[in-house]
């Protein structure tokens, strides 16, 4: 890890860049996620062409005209356990070096969702609904001793959405749906910031940085989708939710670490604002997505689902982070390079109805990631993955049902060689995501 400080310093305000568009360690590739309802994550997430649910706010909206009621109240809330594992399996040479290992703190996170709809005839309704699209968190063990403590030791980022949307069956054929999405982001990032000490020609620590975003920023975007029926056995669906562009404003604070060179540490304090707030800002473009898909009945009893979504990741190619001076001290402006891919992922599934009250679910999924080997990091180490589901969707009173799920998330193995800042190694992740939810209708 070589490089002279302003450089250094000028990179911590990587935190807002990449928080501000990375994902929970249980996510679709890159830093979305995609388990927004139980019976849609236990078909593989293959549910744009089923839609059956009020979860069609984020896989469908046009699947909500089909469940239109005149005057009846639908409502469907849940939890998503995710429980990821991740570590750096082995180093590489020449850094962290091939003998080394580490590992992540072991978390849990549960983002919820909630939907609710209201028939406003029998073929229109208005639904308003709420889930994660984005999220992220890595917290490696003993930070201050990880070899990685330069790029990151510990990112939180939560991104909430909130959508209001009306669906409209047309006729038996077609249906269509849409509305305003409101998304709601935070974002706090800890690292050690490095300087090279020119008396022992060795890296030592300059500053712990704290940085967090200054409060939540707010963004509005859409989405829509289209249902067609060419029998009633068969469904063609496609989606779309917008990318937004949030301009995040935070604060860096450079809390000073000695040295053990007193003419370092005077050189350091002269040149760059120590223990104090710095203003940062950036401005971020989080991605829009697609989804197609098609599902066909058997008998009325089995639903074959298959789906692809697409999500337009080359939005993350560049990002330039403006500081603000305190006391005359300027921490340079900087310009990542991401150089993020646009990336598929595929899916398919099955819902078998075994009895009027009783369905079990079973899916699969193959999702690429956007992320190229140099951007392979401590901070988010992505890759391909493939995940199986199962889960069963049970009746439990006249108009009441309870859904789950479980997604068993395997990430390739993934090894940089090329990363940006000479942290190369091997990662191995794995993730656990069960989907919890209760529907019902008044």
């Amino acid at each position: 890890m070589r490089g002279n400080l302003s450089i250094r310093v000028g990179a911590v305000a990587l935190v807002l860049a990449l928080a501000a568009g990375s994902g929970v360690p249980a996510r679709a590739a890159g830093f979305s996620i995609f388990e927004a309802g139980s019976r849609a994550t236990g078909m593989g997430g293959a549910f744009v062409g089923v839609a059956n649910d009020q979860s069609a706010m984020f896989y469908n909206p046009a699947g909500l005209g089909e469940q239109a009621e005149k005057g009846k109240l639908k409502a469907m809330v849940g939890v998503t356990l995710i429980f990821p594992s991740s570590k750096l399996e082995r180093g590489a040479n020449p850094y962290p070096g091939e003998d080394y290992t580490a590992k992540q703190e072991s978390m849990i996170f549960f983002p919820p969702n909630f939907y609710a709809s209201y028939g406003l005839s029998e073929c229109l309704n208005l639904s308003l609904g709420t889930w994660f699209p984005f999220g992220l968190s890595t917290d490696w063990q003993d930070p201050d001793n990880f070899r990685g403590q330069y790029v990151s030791q510990r990112v939180d980022l939560r991104q909430y959405s909130m959508g209001l949307q009306l669906g409209w069956k047309i006729n038996d054929y077609i249906s269509i749906g849409g509305g305003p999405e409101l998304r709601i982001s935070d974002v706090k990032l800890q690292r050690n910031v490095p300087v090279l000490n020119p008396f022992t020609n060795r890296i030592v620590t300059a500053a712990h940085a704290d940085i967090v975003g200054d409060g939540f920023e707010t963004n509005v975007t859409f989405g829509a989708g289209i249902k067609i029926n060419p029998t009633p056995d068969f469904s063609l669906g496609a989606s779309y939710h917008g990318k937004v562009t949030a301009d995040y404003a935070g604060n860096a604070t450079l809390y000073s670490r000695s040295t053990g060179s007193p003419q370092l540490d005077a050189a350091i304090a002269a040149k760059y604002p120590l223990n104090k707030e710095i203003p940062v800002n950036t401005s971020i473009e989080y991605p829009a997505m697609w989804q197609f898909g098609a599902s066909y009945t058997f008998a009325k009893k089995v639903t074959l689902a298959l789906a692809a979504n697409y999500t337009e990741w080359d939005v993350f190619k560049q990002i330039t982070l403006a500081y603000t001076p305190v006391d005359g001290k300027q921490v340079p402006n900087t310009t990542i390079d991401f150089n993020y891919e646009n990336a598929w992922a595929y899916r398919v599934g099955i819902d078998w109805k075994t009895s009027d009250s009783f369905s079990v679910l079973a899916g699969f999924v193959y999702d690429q990631t956007p992320q190229p080997d140099e951007a392979v990091s401590p901070l988010l180490p992505d890759a391909n993955r493939s995940g199986y589901s199962i889960g069963i969707s049970a009746k439990i009173g006249k108009a009441t049902y309870l859904d789950f799920s479980n997604l068993f998330l395997f990430f390739h193995d993934r090894t940089t060689l090329t990363n940006k800042d000479n942290f190369n190694g091997t990662y191995k992740t794995f993730a656990d995501l069960a989907v919890l939810n209760l529907r019902t209708s008044f």
